[in-house]
């Protein structure tokens, strides 16, 4: 093992605005709204969670804004993950990283059910050692919490890590975290802003050397 590679989920790994800007519509019709969500007004909001999410794209028709998230996350746990929703290589790059000795984990801003559900119905599950979602004791990111959990269910420690995401809450969780950023621009970010450190790149098939190189980078695997 070279060491671990912690993923982001949404934007990272999946397209899961489509599906969310679904949700928020077929929500927004059961209440009579005449507003819908396009998907160009859901993607920025897609990575900060569901709370900030729901609250800012249902607006005034939310309502009570815990009902609305739960009734929200409701709808996405019973709808079946779309296969295409799936980053073009994000299989193909991860089972490569995986041969090649890089540990994997993910760690989301996605609630734990929900991120269990999604990796199980992409059958992507199996290549992680470590699956960590939010929940009670796991607050959203840039808290590093649940960065820290997923390390330690997957028997790594920081020396040797990177991570893997796509926003400025992921760059900001390795900047206090203090772990190699790689931030893959197909997701929700704004990737015209600075990101100093960062390591930005369009898609999968060169991340397996990306990985390798930032870890090999960290030093002598003292784990």
């Amino acid at each position: 093992m070279i060491g671990h590679a912690v993923f982001d989920l949404d934007g990272t790994l999946i397209d899961s605005a489509p599906l969310a800007t679904a949700i928020l519509n077929a929500m927004l019709e059961a209440r009579g709204a005449d507003a819908r969500v396009s998907l160009g007004q859901a993607r920025p909001h897609v990575t900060a969670g569901g709370p900030r999410m729901v609250e800012a794209l249902m607006g005034d028709h939310c309502g009570d804004p815990a009902s609305a998230l739960s009734e929200f996350r409701e709808r996405y746990a019973a709808t079946p993950t779309p296969a295409d929703c799936l980053y073009p290589g994000a299989r193909e790059g991860l089972e490569a990283m995986a041969r090649g000795g890089t540990g994997l984990a993910v760690w989301s801003n996605k609630p734990q059910h929900l991120c269990d559900k999604v990796l199980a119905e992409l059958d992507l599950a199996p290549l992680f050692s470590a699956i960590v979602g939010t929940g009670p004791h796991v607050p959203l990111k840039p808290d590093m919490t649940g960065f820290d959990l997923a390390l330690s269910r997957a028997g790594a420690t920081r020396e040797r890590a990177c991570y893997v995401g796509d926003s400025d809450l992921d760059y900001e969780l390795a900047r206090r975290a203090g772990v190699p950023i790689v931030l893959m621009t197909h997701g929700y970010g704004d990737y015209t802003a600075r990101w100093p450190g960062a390591v930005l790149t369009d898609g999968f098939a060169g991340l397996p050397r990306i990985v390798t190189r930032l870890l090999a980078d960290r030093g002598p695997n003292s784990a």
